[in-house]
């Protein structure tokens, strides 16, 4: 029996196969490598876009409401501050430090004359673009971590929730120091700075005992808690009157405890990743006619004869954000306008950058 002949690739054939082999290899390989820089991209594009709408917002929030608590466009602060009866139309504020001789030093942390103020990062800390501004040792809890040089800081007080009306408030000697009684289950906690208020006046004291959410008392008796009350008088009887909590906030950008980046802090809390600077611009009414004429920094504000921080009706915040460890990216470094300038990246930064900024108008200051 005669066998088939066997039958192959001749070397040509088997050397066309190979060509043809890796420009259909190449050709996926450039697919897959193009769809994976363009998912690159198009990821890193949605978390800086999804970053920057969220800080903002978080922001928006609490400047809109900076300085707000109840009817306190009706009422200005007591000074100096006593243990007496409190008149109609003021604020006391019992919170330490006490007042001292003619002098009335009032912790800026719960200091309703100055809600909002600005300040810069420095290589050593921060320093207050406003000459004297009062960040005291108490409120340098606020911020934590290593700032970024040339970062802007913003500091706002403002009440946090709806108001608890007061159902019974004897008084006591001296007026006004026995506790005040709410509703139970009202999700205060003792340390909380509260604000009580009718309109008529109002009282600012810190809450003592450690039950204020279950018994619905609210006890402001003095002690070495921080910053304390250093009177129980609170001047009168808020029976009818609102208690607001207070909250103070400072935005800043710090380096991250879990990346080792850059991140935007909102007091101790780490709320946006991957920023690189927060700028911040005031819009100040100098024509007093209740309108923005001009966007300042706190630092041109204080050179400023004219206004200042009592003047600011909106917040113009300007974030730049990067895509963090997703590097080359671009071709360049990247070169866009950021706060009223240019900002471009160093020479060896391929990292995608964008600039968010939004402006808020302080409700408790418009007409």
């Amino acid at each position: 029996m005669r066998r088939a002949p066997v039958r192959g690739f001749t070397l040509t054939e088997l050397l066309v196969s190979l060509v043809l082999g890796v420009f259909v290899v190449g050709g996926v390989l450039s697919v897959f490598v193009g769809g994976l820089e363009t998912f690159r991209m198009t990821d890193s594009l949605s978390r800086m876009q999804e970053s920057g709408r969220y800080a903002l917002e978080r922001m928006r929030r609490d400047l809109r409401q900076a300085g707000y608590v109840g009817c306190r466009n009706t009422l200005r602060q007591e000074n100096p501050r006593n243990e007496g009866s409190l008149d109609p139309g003021l604020i006391r504020n019992t919170l330490n430090p006490a007042p001292s001789g003619a002098t009335d030093p009032l912790s800026f942390e719960f200091d309703f004359g100055t809600p909002l103020m600005g300040y810069e990062a420095t290589d050593a800390g921060w320093e207050a673009s406003v000459p004297g501004a009062p960040l005291d040792p108490q409120g340098l809890s606020l911020i934590t971590g290593t700032l970024e040089p040339g970062s802007d800081i913003v500091v706002l007080i403002r009440a946090e929730g709806g108001g608890l009306r007061v159902e019974a408030h004897p008084g006591g000697t001296p007026p006004g120091s026995a506790n005040l009684q709410v509703a139970a289950n009202n999700g205060l906690q003792q340390g909380d700075i509260v604000f009580a208020t009718d309109c008529v006046s109002g009282g600012i004291f810190e809450i003592t005992n450690a039950n204020p959410d279950t018994s619905g008392s609210l006890v402001h008796n003095t002690g070495n808690s921080v910053p304390g009350n250093y009177t129980k008088a609170l001047g009168r009887t808020f029976v009818g009157a609102e208690i607001y909590r207070i909250e103070r906030a400072a935005y800043y950008v710090a380096e991250s405890p879990v990346t080792g980046g850059l991140s935007l802090f909102r007091n101790d809390e780490e709320i946006a990743a991957n920023v690189s600077q927060l700028q911040v611009r005031y819009g100040v009414d100098s024509s007093f006619d209740a309108r923005v004429n001009d966007y300042l920094t706190a630092s041109e504000i204080a050179a400023s004869p004219i206004v200042n921080m009592d003047n600011v009706l909106a917040v113009r915040m300007d974030l730049l954000l990067n895509s963090g460890e997703e590097d080359n990216l671009t071709d360049q470094p990247v070169a866009l306008r950021f706060d009223g300038g240019t900002f471009t990246a160093d020479t060896d930064d391929r990292r995608l950058h964008r600039a968010f900024i939004a402006t808020v108008g302080v409700r408790n200051r418009l007409p």
